[in-house]
Formats: C-alpha cells, sequence, structure tokens
C-alpha cells in the first residue's frame, strides 16, 4: 500500500494554490497592494506552475488528444479545443488592442484602488518655489521631490551637466553648502562612544543624550563639510585655503541659485541661464548627518579624520540622475539612484556599490523632473 497519492497531491495543492491566488488577485486588483501580497502571489503561482507541469507530465497522452481539433470525443468531432484557443487569443489581444471587456475592467480597477488609496494615504502637502535668475533666458526646469521617512534637515544640490560629464550650472544648493555655513557644530558626549544606528530616529534614537553643543568655529575655514556633497562640490570645482572643495566667501559662486533647506515635499522650478540644445543630464546629491549603520559606524574610518570629525555624515552621499532632451516636447521623468559619493569628499566619483546603505536609501520616495521647451 502506497502512503502518497500524486492525484490527491497535486489536486490538493492545485485547490489551495488556486484559493490564495484569488484572493491576492482580488487585492491586488482593487486595493493598494504591499509588497508582502505581491510577493506572496508571485510565489503561490510559481509553485502552482510547478504543479501544473508535473499534472501535465503526467496526463500528456490525453493533453495530445484534447489538442487534436480532429479528434473525435464521444464519438462526435468537438468544437472545444478551438474555441479555448480563440478565447485564449482574445483575452491576449485585448490590452494591446484596446478590444471590449479589456479597457473597462481595467478602469474598473483603477477605480477601486484610487477609492482605496484615498482612504488610506495621508494629504501630502508640497511647498512651492521658484527662481529666475537675472538675465535668464533658457528653458525652466521643473522638479517634484516627495520625501521619505528619513527626510528631515539634509543638504543637497541640483545642478546640470553635459552627457560627459562637464558641469553647465547649479540649479538648487542648500544655503549652508552654498555659504559654508554649518551652525549646529556637536561633539559626543563620550569620547569612546561608537555609533552604530541612526542617531534621531527610531526604536534607538540617542542623539539627546549621546551629543552636546559645541563651540562655534572663528572662521569658516576651520569648519569645512567636503564630504556632505563631494560628487556636486568637486563638480563645482572651487576650492577652499586649507585645498577642500567647498565656496568661501569670496567664492559663493551658487549663492544665487541657494535657499534654505525645503524640509517638505517640494516643486522647484528655475530658469537655466541659456537656452540650450540637445541632451543633457540632471543630477540630485543628498547627504544627512547622524544615520549611522551597522557598516557606517562612527568608528568605520577611524583615521579619517573629516569622516571621524564633526560632520558625523555616517552614510554617505547619494546620487540621483535623469536625462533631459533639450530639443523633444517636455516628459515628466523619475531621477533614478546611481550611487553614492567618497565618504570623507576625497574625490567627486559616483561609487555604484550600495549594499551598506539602509536608512538613507528612504530620505527620498520619488523625484520626478520635466523642462519647457
Amino acid at each position: 500500500m502506497s502512503f502518497f497519492n500524486a492525484r490527491v497531491f497535486i489536486g490538493t495543492l492545485l485547490f489551495l494554490a488556486f484559493t490564495i491566488m484569488l484572493v491576492t488577485s482580488v487585492l491586488m486588483y482593487s486595493q493598494q497592494h504591499d509588497t508582502v501580497v505581491a510577493l506572496i502571489h508571485t510565489l503561490i503561482g510559481a509553485a502552482m506552475i510547478l504543479v501544473v507541469v508535473w499534472h501535465l507530465f503526467k496526463n500528456f497522452k490525453p493533453l495530445l488528444s484534447y489538442l487534436n481539433p480532429f479528434k473525435k470525443h464521444m464519438g462526435k468531432i468537438s468544437f472545444a479545443m478551438p474555441l479555448a484557443v480563440l478565447l485564449m487569443g482574445y483575452l491576449l489581444a485585448s490590452p494591446f488592442l484596446a478590444l471590449p471587456p479589456a479597457m473597462q475592467v481595467y478602469t474598473w480597477g483603477q477605480t477601486l484602488k484610487a477609492a482605496d488609496k484615498a482612504d488610506q494615504d495621508k494629504e501630502h502637502k508640497y511647498v512651492e518655489r521658484a527662481i529666475t535668475p537675472d538675465n535668464a533666458s533658457g528653458q525652466t526646469i521643473t522638479i517634484e521631490l516627495k520625501k521619505g521617512p528619513y527626510f528631515m534637515w539634509p543638504q543637497y544640490a541640483f545642478w546640470l551637466e553635459t552627457l560627459e560629464g562637464e558641469f553647465v550650472q547649479p540649479l538648487y544648493v542648500t544655503q549652508a553648502i552654498a555659504t559654508n555655513n554649518f551652525t549646529n557644530k556637536v561633539s559626543k558626549a563620550d569620547p569612546e562612544q561608537v555609533f552604530t544606528d541612526h542617531l534621531l530616529i527610531g526604536e534607538n534614537a540617542i542623539g539627546r543624550d549621546a551629543l552636546v553643543g559645541g563651540q562655534e568655529p572663528e572662521t569658516k575655514d576651520t569648519r569645512m563639510r567636503p564630504e556632505s556633497l563631494p560628487v556636486f562640490l568637486h563638480q563645482l570645482g572651487v576650492q577652499a585655503s586649507n585645498g577642500y572643495f567647498l565656496p568661501t566667501d569670496n567664492k559663493l559662486v551658487v549663492d544665487g541659485f541657494s535657499g534654505a533647506t525645503m524640509t517638505d515635499n517640494f516643486i522647484y522650478s528655475i530658469q537655466l541661464s541659456n537656452a540650450l540644445t540637445g541632451k543633457y543630464r540632471i543630477r540630485f546629491e543628498i547627504n544627512h548627518s547622524f544615520d549611522y549603520n551597522s557598516y557606517y559606524s562612527s568608528d568605520r574610518f577611524p583615521d579619517d579624520p573629516i569622516y571621524s570629525g564633526d560632520g558625523y555624515t555616517a552614510q554617505p552621499s547619494l546620487i540621483y540622475q535623469a536625462e533631459l532632451d533639450f530639443d523633444q516636447p517636455n516628459k515628466l521623468q523619475q531621477m533614478q539612484l546611481i550611487g553614492h559619493g567618497h565618504h570623507s569628499g576625497k574625490n567627486g566619483n559616483v561609487h555604484s556599490d550600495l549594499s551598506n546603505f539602509t536608512s538613507a536609501l528612504e530620505l527620498v520616495d520619488r523625484i520626478l523632473v520635466s523642462h519647457s521647451l
């Protein structure tokens, strides 16, 4: 007597998989689902495919009989197989040819999702800001940034460059970077303490107890943050007297493109200094102090005076990028994360390995850019 019945096993698996797939399909069709629902749907679907393949293998001969349009079943020619093929062909072609009822079904699902999203989502507020530099005559670039959960008061910059990497002009720079004016100088309450978690957010947030206010530097040259936005600062190419790449009092070349850190979602527009033709790329660099993790801990680079200094950069800056074609009609597109800057600002290279980043990846939810002709 066999203790394993293949038919029972296959039938039970298919029934359970069908039930779960049915539930997750309804959720994905009608509601704003999360990654867990999508993952369950995918895993169960993969398991269902394997069972179906096994089932077909065990019933290969009957399947060949069903697929023969000239085969008589119960002594009669059946149109079941051709009708099944036509129905499946119609369903596959409907989304591409907008055949009814494909679009109606899609529209209804989107309506259900929109209603569910309106019930679940919090209201999103946006700050609007526009800059028109003196004598500007070029196109207008519009940037929409939706912040992530770890976006508090970061330093960031937008700029335009050629596809070959030649700097064209800044678009927006936070004021602390533009003027080299960092006023929140702090030091460790316990010099021996090692930070391995974000100091300001989460269950292990200890910022107020772990840090104390420090004495402000007498001159800006004694407190610089070359590690804050190293890719942008090296592109800008302005060096202070100590060799660091940062604007100084007599070289505030980005002052006209700067402003206070916008800490809410924002829509920002700026008119370019000159009209441009062809393709360019827009880049965005962002960095937030105090966002340590198990890799970018406070003792990760103990011999690096910048990383281990008073900037508390922790996770290095992140770089986002999109390509703009000023010869083509306006096209809204999303900036993509492409890498990170050097942890202490020694160079302006973009490093692609993001495997050791955690909360910094959630500084930004999305960035959309467009331009006017």
